[in-house]
């Protein structure tokens, strides 16, 4: 019978591994050299970016990918996708919604009731995660299948629950109308709009997760788990490992991010929207890929991420600052993530 301690939960020679492993494929010098390049490429040549309110739209904007791709970063060193966390955008974002609009809770909590909408929407994210975990290390699925029909599930859910109409600004006529509303455009913007001097609060929180999640994978024992059942599951399991137990956690941590990102898309909408977060799935895909992370699993680093995130805003922003359509962002986004894969899968085949 194996030990249950926790440094034995891991054989010495399978937490060398993958300790260096870790090691290794942290935020390479070319990940980072793109990015300069890209940054000092826009500032150079388009002057609107080089303005403050630019800087703090891309911190805006980046930290909301940033913080979803953290928790992906984990699902796919173990191997597997979460295809459900676009999806968890906008089911959160109604629930976070409702409960902070709700007249009951306004009415006894006051602004308390921002505190119950961040827990309900927090919660909820975790809730998807748990439900994903369950089926992917319980019932054995697929990943990419689970993660799929859980994508479509919860945006139905949340269209079911909305009737497909946003949740936000309240007509007069509506009870509590005024203060209502108060708590929503007032209070409630500043979890996603708010600033610490110049510094968006969004960023902080996104700066926030990277850490701890950069501390848990490269300093704990967990992590070194998840990098042992993405580089060999089965000899992590004979090894000690619990891989279920694992496998579920991580999907929980990724229901979780997902959720903490869908709360601060929700204050910036000043709305909860079924729709929000649509193809914010492939975009963080992107910045993990693009971070260093391998589709193959048994590779990956928060901070390569949160550079991946930073390059994929980088060109978004480019091209909106240059007048590109949108719609040639799409075909960035896609042409990049093939690029990366086709270069992980090249790799491998070097390493191998």
């Amino acid at each position: 019978m194996h030990s249950t301690s926790p440094e034995s939960t891991v054989q010495p020679e399978l937490r060398d591994k993958t300790t260096n492993r870790s090691i290794k494929i942290g935020p390479n010098a070319g990940i980072f050299a793109v990015f300069i390049v890209l940054f000092v490429l826009l500032w150079v040549t388009t002057p609107t970016f080089r303005q403050v309110e630019a800087l703090q739209n891309l911190a805006e904007q980046v930290a909301m990918n940033t913080i979803i791709a953290v928790g992906m970063t984990f699902v796919i060193i173990t191997a597997g996708i979460d295809l459900s966390v676009g999806s968890i955008q906008g089911l959160v974002g109604v629930v976070t919604a409702l409960t902070l609009m709700d007249p009951t809770l306004v009415s006894r909590f006051g602004s308390g009731a921002m505190v119950l909408a961040v827990l309900a929407g927090f919660f909820t994210g975790a809730a998807v995660g748990l439900l994903n975990g369950i089926a992917i290390s319980k019932l054995r699925m697929q990943p990419f299948i689970v993660t799929l029909a859980t994508m479509w599930a919860i945006r139905g859910l949340a269209d079911v629950i909305t009737n497909g109409s946003p949740i936000g600004t309240l007509s007069p006529g509506k009870p509590m109308a005024a203060a209502r509303n108060a708590l929503l455009q007032n209070k409630f913007t500043a979890i996603g709009m708010g600033y610490i001097g110049p510094i968006p609060l969004s960023a902080l929180v996104a700066l926030l997760v990277v850490f701890v999640a950069h501390i848990i994978l490269s300093r704990t024992v967990f992590g070194r788990q998840v990098y042992a059942i993405g580089g060999n599951r089965e000899a992590a399991r004979l090894s000690g490992i619990n891989v279920n137990k694992t496998l579920l956690l991580v999907y929980i941590l990724s229901g979780t991010l997902a959720g903490v990102a869908a709360i601060i898309l929700m204050s910036r909408l000043v709305s909860g929207q079924p729709t929000a977060g649509q193809g914010y799935e492939l975009y963080a895909i992107a910045a993990v890929v693009v971070g260093g992370t391998s589709l193959f699993g048994g590779v990956g680093n928060v901070v390569g991420s949160a550079i991946g995130a930073l390059i994929m805003g980088l060109i978004g922003m480019g091209l909106d600052l240059n007048g590109i359509s949108s719609f040639w962002q799409e075909i960035v986004t896609g042409s990049i993530i093939l690029v990366a894969v086709y270069a992980d899968e090249v790799l491998r085949r070097r390493k191998g």
